[in-house]
């Protein structure tokens, strides 16, 4: 039988949303969660453009997340293998077009840990 005294592992971090308005989800990268389409409440729900917001997640994947997120349109947008620790900031931008955007992590000094292009699709579920 699994302890269940032992306290959740959290990170905090800062999402910055640098495209338009959406919901984000940021889910600790287990099997079950990289399997699954149902996601639970939004970390950051209805975030504009241009805002951030800090946010604490529950880690029991060893520093490792998926970054989910569908905007207003209902764009879907996701990156999985995403490293975070305390104090880093995940930042989701667009160069020129939407259909360029990407998620970057940078640590609490600014340096570029991760980087990858969103990938996009039409998120078809209610």
């Amino acid at each position: 039988m699994k302890n269940t005294t032992e306290p959740l592992k959290t990170v905090s971090v800062t999402f910055v949303n640098e495209v338009e308005e959406a919901d984000i989800w940021i889910l600790p990268q287990t099997e079950e969660n990289l399997k699954t389409s149902l996601w639970g409440t939004a970390t950051v729900s209805k975030l504009k453009a241009g805002e951030k917001k800090a946010v604490s997640v529950n880690d029991n994947a060893d520093g490792l997340f998926i970054v989910r997120i569908i905007d207003v349109d209902g764009a879907y947008y996701a990156a999985s293998g995403v490293s975070l620790q305390n104090g880093y900031t995940i930042r989701f931008k667009t160069e020129d077009s939407m259909y360029e955007s990407e998620i970057e992590v940078v640590d609490e000094n600014g340096a570029l840990l991760f980087s990858k292009q969103a990938f996009q699709g039409v998120f078809g579920a209610r």
